[in-house]
């Protein structure tokens, strides 16, 4: 029952806002990775100034990121996810008219700035609008978009835009806009006194929010470096690397988004009924284990079902690590600093991309292959479950935070 309890009333309308927004914001983003090789031919861009506009981009979702989580603790949820929407939307026009480098660039960066706005503004707001009990199913339920962003992006990636084009796949991608209109509908007037007297930024560094403040930026550091080194050039890797076709390409992304969803969802269970470390620990192990499979058989992936099943299922499932941060940030920041937290150091971690993904262009460039991001990918994961047991637990954050709501 308690699947269907978060799935009624006033806070699944909440629910269904953020999901939304998270879903077409992480498609636009991720969007980007199976068209980049038709851009980088029409528009004349090498593979490091391609990997300088994606890092860019999640350069500026940090500074977004920070903006929108501060302004959703000042002046609403509500009025914060409509904004990012907007700018995130209008981010995908531009890219879709960009003509040449420097035009990508802004348009990306733009993207970027609203794309920062909607994961962690997004969970503060499911978090406040469900009780204890529930907020680690309906965390995984709203992380849940991230998989169905991702095999949306891979299905107009790689069946549509062959067919009309990048740029108006993008140009249709910010039809997302029209989100706007139902906030009014979906989140509470001024969200029903969630907003309270903001509290300084940096209390998030000092004081006992220090520790889990500097354990979640690494560990969310490592796990978007990880994401990224291999999502963002996967696509690359399979065609270029492998010679699979384009079909192959959206096949295998697509069926990995679906493992992913039942991941997303399942791993708030688990986190619930054996708890978030060993769950988030045991997922880890299993993402890197389907990667390092994928890296080890990458020719023959298409051939050997078993191969294939397995990195699926292993990498699907692995993937569901990121239910857990938002019942994090929700526990262990008040209510005045929670939107702030989130936003800011999720997307702080996607800044550092700022730095990672060029270094990816440089070694793609020198080692003339792209299957180099699935061995980083195992790194990361594996250093992401050592460095989340230094998380403290909920008891030994400030005590007497009577607003963490």
């Amino acid at each position: 029952m308690a699947f269907g309890e978060v799935l009624r009333g006033a806070p699944a309308r909440v629910l269904l806002f953020c999901w939304l927004g998270w879903a077409f914001d992480f498609y636009d983003l991720i969007l980007f990775a199976f068209v980049k090789l038709a851009v980088q031919q029409e528009l004349g861009i090498g593979v490091e100034e391609l990997a300088w506009v994606e890092g860019m981009t999640l350069g500026a979702s940090a500074v977004g990121g920070f903006a929108f989580g501060r302004l959703a603790d000042r002046i609403g949820r509500r009025r914060a996810l409509s904004v990012s929407i907007l700018f995130f939307s209008m981010g995908a026009l531009a890219t879709g008219l960009a003509d040449g480098v420097g035009t990508l660039l802004a348009a990306r960066v733009l993207t970027g700035l609203g794309v920062g706005g909607e994961w962690g503004v997004g969970h503060a707001a499911v978090a406040e609008a469900y009780p204890e009990r529930l907020r680690g199913r309906a965390a995984g339920v709203l992380q849940a978009a991230t998989p169905f962003g991702m095999g949306l992006a891979a299905l107009v990636g790689c069946f549509v835009a062959p067919v009309v084009g990048w740029r108006a796949a993008y140009v249709a991608s910010a039809l997302p806009a029209v989100l706007v209109l139902m906030a009014r509908w979906a989140m509470p007037s001024e969200d029903a006194g969630v907003r309270a007297q903001a509290r300084p930024v940096w209390d998030l560094v000092r004081g006992p929010l220090l520790r889990p403040s500097l354990v979640l930026l690494l560990v969310l550091a490592l796990h978007m470096t990880g994401f990224w080194c291999c999502f963002a050039w996967l696509p690359s890797a399979l065609l270029k690397d492998g010679g699979f076709t384009l079909a192959f390409v959206g096949t295998f992304h697509v069926s990995l988004a679906l493992v992913h969803v039942f991941a997303d969802v399942a791993f708030g269970w688990c986190a619930d009924r054996f708890g978030r470390r060993p769950v988030f620990v045991a997922f880890c192990a299993l993402f890197a284990l389907g990667l390092a499979a994928m890296g080890f058989g990458f020719e023959r992936l298409a051939d050997d079902f078993v191969l294939f099943a397995f990195v699926l299922a292993a990498v699907g499932l692995g993937a569901g690590t990121w239910s857990a941060f938002g019942v994090f940030f929700a526990e262990l920041y008040p209510r005045a600093l929670r939107a702030t937290a989130a936003s800011g150091i999720y997307n702080l971690s996607r800044g550092v991309q700022l730095f990672t993904l060029p270094m990816m262009g440089f070694l793609f460039a020198s080692t003339g292959t792209y299957a180099v991001a699935l061995w980083v990918g195992v790194a990361t994961a594996v250093l992401s479950a050592v460095a989340l047991l230094a998380l403290p637990r909920l008891a030994e954050t400030v005590p007497g935070l009577s607003d963490r709501a």
